[in-house]
């Protein structure tokens, strides 16, 4: 009877931490990356390079989770990737059409930003010597 009483708490205590765990991860758009991090601890790292599309819409296909709600329903948001085995990705920000806009802002920077070093160096080989 008590070998119960303590397996059923700790299973308790396990779904608990789990849950205050999975409500801690948190979304960052930087300069070049999208992290993903838990506790400051970046766990996944997405060139900003690599991302095609951010839809609201389910893709077919297999798709990487990275949910930071136990009900992500209305808050999903799918990153298809150029490159990987995965090609989709799912995030839960709290606010999904702004995350969007942000990471599309971010993405036309680092694209302008490409652009133009690649316009430098072109300028740069093209002078002669």
């Amino acid at each position: 009877m008590k070998m119960a009483v303590f397996i059923s708490l700790g299973l308790l205590v396990f779904v608990f931490a789990c849950i205050w765990v999975l409500t801690h991860l948190r979304y960052h758009i930087g300069s070049r990356y999208l992290r993903i991090t838990l506790f400051g601890i970046t766990l996944r790292r997405i060139s900003l390079d690599d991302i095609e599309s951010v839809s609201k819409r389910r893709p077919s296909g297999w798709t990487e989770h990275w949910w930071s709600t136990i009900r992500p329903n209305h808050r999903m948001l799918f990153i298809r990737r150029s490159r990987g085995l995965r090609k989709y990705l799912v995030v839960t920000p709290k606010n999904r059409y702004i995350f969007k806009a942000d990471l599309e802002r971010a993405m036309k920077r680092k694209l302008a930003v490409t652009e133009t070093s690649a316009e430098s160096m072109s300028q740069v080989s093209d002078c002669p010597t």
